[in-house]
């Protein structure tokens, strides 16, 4: 087996599926194909536009990116699937039909002589008070126990309206590459020596006093992804020069 981790976030994989989703479905499955014997692969996040799975049902239009996770799993690779703002709605089924290990919220990979700390980034660092705030709200108990009493598709009619005002304020918005360097910071500061990030939709590689950190871009347009090898982080797009 290939002792190296590969990192990737924000596919957003999404329907209907017309002609250029189905060529970022294409390209992520050639990745993950190639990525086939490798130790671990760490999903950071937001792999799926929306998703929320209600115990016994679960959205439908994914076949292809839950086989070919399957057949990377079966390959012996670990995965990791953390939670992103778009897909924390999940339930067992991928730890039970697929083994894959799923995490509510950061994790730590320590490999290579490497302590790393991934999280998708939603709400990391100082500020954007109010996204804190909404992200508490629409994770709250409450909020969810409303939600899986709504038919699926009355929904998923409600999150495609909230997400497109989320990414009308989003794309407004400049990177903030303070903030996202105070986070890493504060990771350095808890015995951390890289922060890898997703969500922002840009890639990003920084030397650190104290450490790295790695922001991993996305599958919408830049198909890119980032590689943990021999203890070195290298940015990557697909496909590989």
């Amino acid at each position: 087996m290939s002792a190296k981790v590969y990192f990737v976030s924000d596919a957003h994989f999404a329907l209907p599926v017309d002609a250029a989703e189905r060529q970022r479905r294409s390209t992520f499955l050639a990745f993950l194909e190639s990525l086939h014997g490798v130790s671990q692969v760490v999903l950071d996040g937001d792999l799926f536009q929306f998703w929320f799975d209600l115990g016994k049902t679960m959205p439908k239009g994914y076949f292809d990116i839950l086989e070919g996770l399957l057949r990377l799993r079966r390959s012996g690779t670990r995965i990791d699937y953390l939670a992103g703002n778009h897909d924390y709605w999940r339930s067992p089924f991928f730890r039970d039909e697929l083994d894959i290990e799923t995490h509510a919220t950061d994790l730590v990979v320590a490999t290579q002589g490497r302590r790393v700390l991934v999280a998708h980034g939603d709400g990391k660092g100082p500020g954007d008070h109010g996204y804190k705030l909404l992200k508490r709200v629409v994770r709250h108990p409450l909020a969810i126990a409303c939600a899986r009493a709504l038919h699926p598709d009355v929904l998923e009619v409600c999150a495609r309206r909230l997400d497109r005002w989320s990414h009308a304020q989003s794309t407004a918005q400049a990177v903030d590459s303070r903030r996202l360097e105070v986070a890493a910071e504060a990771a350095f500061a808890r015995g951390f020596d890289a922060l890898v990030l997703g969500h922002v939709h840009t890639q990003m590689h920084r030397h650190l006093p104290g450490g790295e950190l790695l922001v991993l871009g996305d599958w919408l347009s830049l198909f890119s992804y980032a590689r943990l090898e021999d203890g070195v982080f290298t940015p990557c797009r697909w496909p590989p020069a």
